[in-house]
């Protein structure tokens, strides 16, 4: 049987880094491993934000000057949870949710879960545009665990 149109994308991680570096590195550091590929415009990218705290502002930044609201935090617990709605190639008034848990293992390093769900009959439509998450996590995966 085939997965549920509703389903939501997932992924895991095991790090080296522990769950702190991991959170922020995910939530602080996100504008250096988001590909600008996968932005509005690829030629003026310049950043992306998650505000800290619920009710922060997700939200990509261009050297034009616009700014595109990809979500909101709706719930922010460092080093272990990350939550926000995402409207990024989708219609804002029809999110679907990113949720990111950050657990340590035996031995400290850090096991990230990444959910891209939220998905109902009003945006799921949009769900086939998501298939290249591993392009952007294991670019977070190798910030978080690099020296740096």
């Amino acid at each position: 049987m085939g997965e549920l149109p509703t389903a939501p994308i997932t992924f895991e991680y095991a790090l080296r880094c522990d769950a702190d570096r991991a959170f922020s590195t995910y939530a602080g550091r996100i504008g250096e491993w988001w590909d600008p590929r996968y932005s509005a415009d690829a030629q003026t990218f310049e950043a992306v934000t998650i505000e800290p705290g619920v009710g922060g502002r997700v939200f990509a930044s261009h050297g034009d000057g616009r700014e595109h609201d990809w979500g909101e935090v709706t719930v922010w617990e460092p080093g272990r949870r990350l939550v926000h709605t995402f409207a990024l190639a989708q219609d804002a008034a029809h999110p679907s949710e990113v949720a990111v848990e950050f657990q340590a293992d035996e031995e400290g390093r850090a096991t990230v879960r990444f959910a891209h769900g939220g998905w109902n009959e009003a945006n799921v439509q949009s769900r086939e545009k998501f298939g290249d998450w591993p392009v952007m996590l294991d670019r977070f995966a190798a910030l978080a665990d690099s020296s740096d």
